[in-house]
């Protein structure tokens, strides 16, 4: 389990123009390697990390470039697998699969045997010792393409440099002058035999926490300005290893084994414990937002671009607070609860009290930092994390399974007209959302039309019965009568005989 941590640097204007010389190369080298790897992953169905870089066409160094090489290709794949599973997913979840012949069956096999082992774009893949159809091949070939156009490959005009011990490390100081510091960066530059070192200043956090430390450096650029007016901040880093705490093969302590978290703005987290956490984020959002669209009018209206150096202060106070309170909130829930598994719904950082701007910027950040926190805690505490559609599940009763668009009267209160259970919104969704767990009707590409459907059958599958022998103007089938969601199911239940007729 790697994770990254800040130090501080004491680099001087001179030392920060070589590191900027060199990220610019690095750049341009990382694009012009992926462009080699995406033509031999075409002609040749592969990616290789050992292929040979022609270094006429660079100006970095070939230990940078072979670290550069390694750092793009670990991007790629990773590209790739995310298309992989989609792959799997829209063949399982096609018409295909419901196909009961024997040549449906072997279709099927045989596009998820090209999936599963990358080969889609080889010329000849045999399978069983048989050769598989060229017209099955170009179908598979087909649909990954179709998958590819669907997204942006993988840019790098923007990244940053990943390196190991060939071309960058941090040394404890060797000499008493030096002591002030309590590690130097020492770090090759385009000059051969030219390298640099970068004084670091001691992360507190990174010193007590528990792992050994890794040879490698990470130089990142940090949304902002710089005080010599450059755009962005450089930044470095040092990677850790850690132990998890628990882990999925060894005993460890269990509140709940199955833990559903719903997700909003109003109150960060709720979960089906009852737990609400981060109460009120919206008000300090509310707050930012109204500075950072006052700024982006005033901009607007002079002619100016919006984007300026207080602008990207405030946007970035912003990201900060929403990193630092989804880290504090989900920290201090898993420190205390240990699950098996965390069920979640489809994130939506969205609220009709923010504006567009930040509502864009807020579901842009926030959605990604917040899996990626729950993903390194995931490592860290050995639970798997599940996500399930978050269609209805505020109008859901978790007792009855009775759905109606009444039973959320306002953002905190829930009352279900069918059995009058009343209780707070947030944490009857979050146990809404648990029981979602494992049920294929609830899965993330299922339409919002399929989720309803599922939701009215379950209601319908506990509740038909009894409601098909209430009177007409009995009080729960007046309810279930009059709510529009049953529309479809009410000839069914009670045939010629309803008071909409």
């Amino acid at each position: 389990m790697m994770r990254t941590y800040p130090y501080s640097h004491a680099a001087h204007t001179k030392k920060l123009n070589l590191v900027w010389a060199v990220l610019h190369a690095y750049r341009q080298s990382a694009k012009k390697i992926a462009n080699d790897q995406w033509k031999s992953f075409f002609i040749t169905g592969e990616i290789d990390k050992q292929a040979l870089i022609c270094a006429s066409d660079h100006i970095l160094s070939d230990r940078y470039l072979q670290t550069c090489q390694y750092q793009v290709v670990g991007v790629l794949k990773s590209w790739i697998s995310n298309r992989k599973n989609e792959f799997r997913m829209l063949v399982m979840h096609s018409s295909l699969w419901e196909d009961p012949t024997e040549e449906g069956k072997r279709l099927r096999i045989q596009l998820l045997f090209i999936n599963k082992h990358g080969l889609w774009f080889k010329d000849r893949v045999v399978m069983q010792k048989e050769a598989i159809p060229p017209e099955v091949m170009r179908l598979a070939r087909n649909l990954f393409r179709r998958l590819m156009n669907k997204h942006n490959k993988p840019s790098f005009r923007h990244i940053g440099m990943a390196l190991d011990a060939k071309v960058a490390r941090i040394e404890k100081p060797k000499k008493a002058r030096n002591a002030q510091f309590p590690y130097w960066l020492t770090l090759s530059t385009l000059t051969p035999r030219k390298p640099i070192h970068i004084p670091l200043v001691e992360n507190p956090y990174a010193l007590g926490t528990d792992g050994d430390d890794k040879a490698f450096v990470q130089i990142n650029v940090r949304r902002g300005t710089a005080m010599d007016g450059r755009a962005g901040i450089l930044d470095i880093a040092r990677v850790k290893e850690a132990a998890p705490v628990f882990s999925l093969e060894r005993p460890r302590p269990q509140i709940v084994d199955t833990l559903g978290i719903d997700v909003g703005l109003r109150t960060l987290v709720a979960t089906s414990m009852g737990e609400l956490l981060g109460r009120n984020l919206i008000d300090r959002l509310c707050r930012l937002d109204a500075q950072i669209s006052r700024l982006a009018t005033e901009r607007q209206r002079q002619g100016l671009p919006v984007r300026s150096r207080r602008y990207d202060t405030l946007v970035n106070r912003l990201r900060t607070f929403l990193k630092n309170e989804i880290g504090r909130v989900l920290n201090g829930l898993f420190a205390r609860v240990h699950p098996a598994k965390v069920v979640i719904e489809s994130l939506d950082f969205r609220s009709p009290d923010l504006s567009r701007r930040l509502n864009r910027l807020v579901q842009n950040f926030g959605r990604t930092w917040f899996r990626q926190k729950l993903d390194m805690l995931s490592e860290q505490y050995g639970f798997l994390v599940e996500e399930v559609h978050a269609a209805y599940s505020s109008q859901t009763c978790k007792s009855c399974d009775y759905v109606a668009k009444n039973n959320r009267s306002s953002q905190s209160k829930f009352h279900c007209r069918f059995c009058g259970r009343k209780a707070h919104a947030d944490p009857n969704g979050a146990c809404v959302i648990r029981r979602r767990r494992s049920l294929a009707e609830y899965a993330p590409w299922r339409s919002k039309r399929q989720i309803l459907q599922a939701t009215v059958g379950c209601f319908l599958k506990r509740w038909s019965g009894r409601l098909s022998g209430m009177q007409v103007d009995s009080a729960l089938r007046l309810v279930v009568e009059g709510n529009p969601y049953f529309a479809d199911h009410r000839a069914a239940l009670w045939p010629g005989n309803t008071t909409t007729d």
